[in-house]
């Protein structure tokens, strides 16, 4: 598949782009800003301006001929007003994008939680709520869809083990294994149209989201 990765100099975008080049994919980088290029250096990928906050019919460009967008951005900082600019208002710009260029797939990570804001915890609350109003756009919107919802992100080593359901009680889960159930959500049909709370767990991935329902 061609695949726009947004987000892809990030912690987790990172470990995506990796993951997609690893099965074949071909791999579009959509970046900030091009002094972001020289941290994908290396991989064998295209790079591409991908500004979520900036003009969305440059967005729509950077998107063109894409299969599939996997949104792995995420605020700079806890700031609100960065939260919203970027979890809100610029992931909605990056569906709306989609759509217009064409894209069939959109796989999204969130956070848990982000469908029971008031269920979460109360220092990242406001968090929750600016995406819980994107994912329900990702969810009306056109788009073959996919929200995955990870517990506490870590930089701990891969286990290529989760824990996966609709809801999950608060938990943690690796960068590089949140990257790996959004690449292998591409394989598994049943993961369309869905979203899911993903942990650290002892379960494949692989069979984790075989089982999901």
């Amino acid at each position: 598949m061609r695949v726009t990765v947004l987000g892809a100099s990030g912690r987790t975008g990172i470990h995506v782009v990796r993951l997609l080049r690893g099965r074949g994919h071909q791999v579009r980088a959509g970046l900030r800003s091009r002094r972001r290029a020289e941290e994908v250096a290396g991989l064998g990928v295209e790079t591409v301006v991908a500004d979520v906050t900036a003009d969305a019919e440059d967005l729509v460009e950077a998107l063109a001929g894409s299969e599939v967008v996997i949104s792995a951005i995420g605020a700079p900082d806890p700031d609100q007003a960065s939260v919203d600019l970027v979890d809100r208002d610029g992931v909605i710009t990056a569906i709306r994008a989609a759509e217009k260029a064409g894209v069939s797939r959109f796989v999204l990570l969130s956070a848990q939680f982000a469908d029971s804001p008031d269920q979460g915890d109360r220092l990242v609350r406001s968090i929750l709520m600016a995406k819980q109003i994107s994912d329900s756009i990702l969810r009306r919107s056109s788009l073959n869809w996919t929200i995955v919802r990870p517990g506490t992100l870590t930089d701990d080593q891969p286990s290529g083990h989760v824990k996966i359901a609709g809801h999950l009680e608060p938990g943690r889960v690796s960068r590089a294994d949140v990257a790996a159930v959004m690449v292998a959500t591409l394989e598994e049909p049943l993961t369309e149209n869905q979203g899911f709370d993903v942990i650290g767990g002892d379960i494949p991935i692989p069979s984790a989201l075989a089982s999901f329902s």
